[in-house]
């Protein structure tokens, strides 16, 4: 059979098919992915550094050299992830993963323009960069979230990057104890330490959680191996802090999954263990003399030398959150600022007048946008949480990831309570809460495509874009 040639003019833009018109764009695409793999790399461990601070026997006006360190970190994430992203405004995923964010964007703009009528207009300013930096992480890492391994790989370098910031306090500590902050004698008169014990402990308590849910729940063959490093430094980082809410938080959370995941002979063994570790504390302590010492030693941790009117007021939250709800309602709708709590910048509370944040997110959320924007901000998270409820309909790997980022939900919820949490300033807490956001809403948009092929247990190959292999 002879072949028919068409001889019809075709334009040098319309040949599609030909290699050598698509080769550039594909590099380009190609380029741009690499990109972004290797800018939300950088960013998982230089964002944590945002949380330390220059040790000070007084919180001065001076400029440190950290500072400096802090902006350029600060200035990557922003302009660099922007740089990043705009190079990647043709990827397929873009417009997908942008869909769910788009409320949370739109708070990031209403937190810009709350700089107009702030008090403390640079302060606002900063820390509406901050947020943009963390929201534009997410987005990037929902880029390339698209399968098992990529998530694994996001999920590994988080882990390392917390237990890697708790390594850097718990030496300090073992160097100086005042230095490193754990013991809370600078932050009780007027100085600066190199974190504060709250943010190191809700550090150490995720620390703790996820190498958990990673190898119960998410059956990522590595976590196995961080357990032990994870128990000595972020174990040791938790009790030094003394943050209650963050041990009770590890505790519930920890525990939950421990117990729901056990099979039922390990529950039968644990609670055989348990009763035999009670009667023999009967049979060596009859008296309970040792039981009443050690039971007195645990209260003394748990109060931190204040008094019961003091641990009913939470450690006089009370006060702050009365005094904030005061200068909230002189501004009810726009608030006084992002991340400005009060009309002139300033507020009395605990014998000290600055710009105390909340200790509370919601609070924190309306004393500072307003009723508008706490609004907006409850879309922004109630938008992909419920793009990422599409995952229990998905494969193994995404049920189970379902479970882990609603475990992750969980602690969150229980920290924001007593603070900020992730509207504060960035901290590794931030950087875990927007890694996991950035992870599930991937995950969500491959559940959203039509005709999307389920990835199922084995059949996904362990590759990773951006150089190198890593087993998942």
């Amino acid at each position: 059979m002879n072949t028919v040639t068409s001889h019809t003019a075709v334009s040098p833009s319309s040949k599609t098919d030909d290699p050598g018109t698509t080769a550039p764009t594909h590099v380009e695409s190609a380029r741009g992915a690499v990109a972004l793999h290797r800018y939300v790399m950088a960013s998982i461990w230089l964002l944590p550094i945002m949380a330390f601070t220059t040790p000070t026997d007084s919180i001065g006006k001076s400029w440190e050299t950290l500072d400096s360190v802090k902006l350029v970190i600060l200035a990557f994430g922003c302009f660099g992830g922007a740089f990043v992203l705009y190079r990647n405004v043709g990827h397929p995923q873009f417009r997908r993963v942008i869909d769910p964010l788009i409320p949370m964007f739109l708070y990031f703009a209403w937190t810009v323009l709350s700089v107009t009528w702030s008090p403390l207009k640079s302060v606002s300013l900063a820390q509406s960069g901050s947020l943009a930096a963390l929201l534009i992480f997410a987005t990037s890492i929902a880029i390339i979230c698209t399968s098992r391994t990529q998530a694994s790989k996001v999920l590994l370098h988080v882990n390392l990057a917390l237990l890697a910031s708790s390594l850097v306090v718990l030496i300090a500590y073992v160097i100086d104890p005042t230095l490193s902050g754990m013991d809370r004698v600078r932050i009780h008169t007027g100085g600066e330490a190199l974190i504060h014990p709250t943010a190191a402990g809700a550090t150490a308590s995720l620390g703790l959680l996820l190498p958990v849910l990673c190898h119960v729940i998410g059956r990522f063959t590595w976590a196995k191996y961080l357990f032990i490093p994870s128990v000595l430094i972020q174990g040791a980082i938790v009790i030094l802090s003394n943050s209650r809410t963050a041990t009770g938080m590890a505790a519930i959370t920890i525990g939950f999954v421990l117990f729901w995941y056990s099979t039922n002979r390990q529950r039968a063994v644990a609670l055989c263990l348990g009763g035999a570790v009670c009667l023999a504390s009967l049979i060596v302590d009859p008296g309970f003399s040792v039981i009443s010492k050690t039971a007195g030693a645990s209260a003394q941790y748990v109060a931190r030398g204040q008094s019961g009117g003091e641990l009913m007021g939470f450690s006089g939250r009370a006060e702050m959150w009365g005094a904030i709800w005061s200068e909230y309602q002189k501004a009810l709708l726009i608030g006084h600022g992002y991340f400005v709590t009060s009309e002139k910048g300033e507020i009395l509370v605990w014998n000290e007048k600055h710009n105390h944040d909340a200790h509370n997110l919601l609070l924190q959320v309306l004393s500072t946008t307003g009723a508008i924007g706490l609004l907006i901000f409850l879309l922004g998270i109630v938008q992909p949480a419920l793009a990422m409820t599409l995952l229990r309909k998905g494969d193994d790997f995404q049920r189970r990831l379902f479970v882990m980022l609603a475990v992750a939900a969980i602690w969150y919820l229980g920290w924001a309570q007593l603070a900020v949490s992730v509207m504060g300033a960035i901290r590794p807490e931030s950087l875990v809460f927007f890694a996991l956001l950035g992870v599930g809403v991937g995950q969500s948009t491959q559940m959203a495509m039509p005709g999307k092929k389920l990835n199922r247990p084995g059949r996904e190959p362990e590759k990773v874009m951006a150089g190198g292999s890593l087993s998942a």
